[in-house]
């Protein structure tokens, strides 16, 4: 049901509701990676795919802006678009946030995931260009692009955890046995008839995190603050690191919902865009705004890091042969 929600409305300013983290903190991500990535085999591969004067932080936007009207689109984005009509699905997954974990057939999950899509990304930069297992129909250049936003919408917590609301207003776990409406990722809950929790999320806590950096430029204000710490490297084979990612996301998602209180259940009936679903009006708790601003603030610099690191390890450095 969530693809149906992402539909936006260009002219209403409510592209950040529908978007990841918005063109801010998806820019942040690429520009942080890039700092990582100087100097390296995967900078230069990085840049090999890119267009002249294009960046990651350009790049990190590319999977956001293929979801606008077609008018707007590139030749590039309209060909993905047609491969994949269900690439509004592959920024999310919708798990219980009282699980502790992602894993195969979980509620919430399916094959079209964020995680099931981010690992066949890497598998299409990992694989020749010919390769048949490529079901996206992509070539390295758009997944490079797609892994870029990709891995920042999966550490908004709000694009991995989901909360389910039974007919009392109460949040249940599916995986429980508990019968409740997903919210779509915070969609359904409502400050105003066009802000949502999920849209605070995604505009408002970097809006907080680029106000709290003052006149410091942003990334770099993220990369001083908040170094690369062990918990942030991924093990194992490259195609388990979405789901490791997706866990340490998960952990972060309950906070969002701590001391959320639902009032004004409204049934909205079904429309061209939407099955019908319950929506609640929220408000938020005292000091909401600090913890999800430092939350954000951490979450994109281990972003632009994680994706710095996965790209050198897909273009690990080649080592020279002595004589």
């Amino acid at each position: 049901m969530r693809n149906l929600v992402l539909s936006v409305t260009l002219a209403c300013g409510l592209v950040g509701n529908a978007f990841g983290y918005g063109n801010a903190g998806h820019q942040a991500i690429g520009t942080i990676a890039e700092h990582y990535l100087a100097n390296t085999r995967a900078g230069r591969e990085v840049k090999n795919l890119l267009k002249p004067g294009e960046g990651l932080d350009r790049a990190a936007t590319w999977a956001d802006r293929a979801k606008l009207p077609e008018k707007y689109l590139t030749d590039e984005m309209k060909g993905f678009v047609t491969s994949n009509p269900e690439h509004h699905s592959y920024h999310f997954c919708d798990v219980p946030f009282q699980e502790k974990a992602y894993h195969e057939g979980i509620t919430g999950s399916n094959s079209h995931d964020i995680v099931h899509t981010l690992r066949i990304c890497i598998q299409v930069l990992q694989s020749p260009e010919t390769s048949p297992e490529n079901p996206l129909k992509i070539n390295k250049r758009v997944a490079l692009m797609l892994i870029a936003h990709y891995i920042g919408d999966l550490h908004q917590p709000l694009h991995v955890g989901c909360s389910y609301v039974d007919e009392e207003n109460h949040f249940v776990d599916p995986e429980k046995g508990a019968k409740g409406q997903a919210d779509a990722g915070a969609n359904y809950f409502r400050f105003t008839k066009t802000t949502t929790l999920h849209g605070y999320w995604d505009t408002q806590t970097v809006k907080l995190a680029r106000d709290h950096a003052a006149k410091e430029d942003f990334p770099t204000y993220l990369v001083a603050h908040f170094p690369p710490m062990p918990g942030w490297d991924a093990k194992g084979p490259l195609g388990t690191w979405p789901e490791q990612w997706a866990n340490d996301t998960l952990g972060l998602a309950k906070q969002c919902f701590e001391g959320i209180k639902l009032s004004n259940r409204t049934l909205v009936p079904k429309d061209d865009k939407n099955e019908e679903h319950f929506e609640w009006k929220v408000a938020l708790t005292p000091g909401y705004a600090e913890k999800s601003r430092d939350i954000v603030e951490l979450e994109l610099a281990k972003s632009g890091y994680r994706l710095a690191a996965l790209l050198k390890a897909i273009w690990p450095e080649v080592a020279v042969p002595k004589d």
